[in-house]
Formats: structure tokens, sequence, C-alpha cells
């Protein structure tokens, strides 16, 4: 596939999310696919993956991602985005706060035959707890 299909795939999903669709976001996935989350001590399957990906539209249900930049090489495709959402459902026993977070994300993911087959995930957890006022800011 060639990096503009892959970037595409990338796109695919991230249209997907943002309309609510989890069912297509996650056919970009590779059934057998992989996926790095930061703060998760193991890898995740796609199932568990896509178990996260409920919890996160249920509590965050305007949420939506702006790809801030994305850029492909090969078979791995780099994606900067902005998440913007309000928690408005429990998130992982946090009830929620009502309160809009923005938080960044940096993703890098492989590809092959147009599906990801290993995934990278990096987002500002710090960033999104202390929005919620579970963790404070510094100096305050």
């Amino acid at each position: 596939m060639s990096t503009e299909s892959n970037k595409n795939a990338i796109q695919g999903f991230r249209n997907a999310f943002n309309a609510g669709d989890l069912a297509a976001a996650m056919a970009v996935f590779a059934p057998n696919a992989v996926i790095h989350m930061a703060g998760s001590p193991e890898p995740l399957s796609r199932e568990a993956f896509e178990q996260f990906g409920r919890v996160f539209v249920s509590a965050f249900p305007d949420g939506k991602s702006t790809v801030e930049d994305i850029v492909a090489e090969g078979d791995k495709v780099v994606t900067r985005l902005t998440y913007r959402g309000t928690h408005t459902a429990d998130l992982m026993g946090i009830p929620p706060t009502g309160k809009l977070v923005t938080v960044t994300e940096i993703i890098v993911d492989r590809l092959a035959d147009g599906k990801i087959v290993e995934s990278w995930r990096l987002f500002d957890q710090m960033a999104m707890m202390q929005q919620l006022g579970v963790i404070p800011v510094p100096g305050q």
C-alpha cells in the first residue's frame, strides 16, 4: 500500500471515531492487531482496545479529535492530534464532572494491507486528569 493509502486508512479511523461509529473505526484494525497504550502494563488486543474506546466515547459523547499533523513513511503513519470533549458520564470510576477537556495525542501506526497491525499511542493523561480536577495542577 502507498503512504497516501495508509494515511487515508488512518483518517478513516479518525472520521469513524469522531462520528461515534466504533464498529467502523475498529474495522481499520487487523484482527490480531497489537495496541501499545501509554500507562497500560501490557499491550492491548483489538477487543480490549475497542472496549476502552467504548468507555471513552461513553464518558465524552461529544468528543472529537482534530488531526494537527499526519506523516507517513513506508508502512508507518504518525498522527499528532488534539482531542476535545465534555466529561458527562463515568470514566473508569471518575464521576461526570461536566468539564471540557483538551488533550493532545501522538500515535504511531504500522499498517499492512491497509489495516493497522500495530499501534503505539501516547495521550496526555496527566493533563486530562488535571482538567477533570482529579489531580491538582502544579502551583495550585
